[in-house]
């Protein structure tokens, strides 16, 4: 990825309502470059959608966790999709280790948390019915952000 590129990421990520020229300003690189390097990053999927980052808590949900599963790896895709569905269901990964899949479940309270689970995730075909749940305590670093 060009150094440009990276520049403008960065302060994407920090403030993605920035103008194209407040951004040529900040970076010394022309609106109009900054406005094609943007929408070539679209095309490319570098950038995939601009969004919001919600405080989860001050919204009222207060019970966030990562729930590992066992899945039938024949039937993976078929579940992920089936997860995904869900608007508990925040995140959805493949992975190694204990487990095949980990999904991270919002919910406003653990109450609502542990009966999504039980009603959601445990019925559905092909989902192992040991589950290992962490729930979030604290967050002390929340960064999608590129390294540098």
């Amino acid at each position: 990825m060009k150094e440009s590129d990276q520049k403008i990421l960065n302060i994407l990520q920090e403030n993605a309502k920035l103008s194209y020229k407040k951004i040529s300003e900040l970076t010394g690189i022309p609106a109009s470059t900054i406005h094609f390097r943007v929408q070539r990053m679209m095309e490319r999927g570098i950038i995939d959608k601009f969004s919001v980052i919600i405080n989860l808590e001050k919204a009222g949900y207060n019970a966030v966790a990562w729930v590992g599963l066992s899945v039938d790896p024949t039937k993976m895709i078929q579940i992920s999709k089936q997860l995904s569905s869900l608007d508990s269901v925040s995140k959805i990964f493949s992975t190694t280790g204990d487990h095949n899949l980990v999904i991270q479940v919002i919910a406003k309270t653990e109450k609502e948390l542990w009966r999504f689970l039980r009603r959601n995730v445990q019925t559905v075909d092909g989902v192992e019915s040991r589950m290992d749940v962490s729930i979030t305590l604290d967050i002390y670093k929340w960064n999608e952000s590129l390294p540098q």
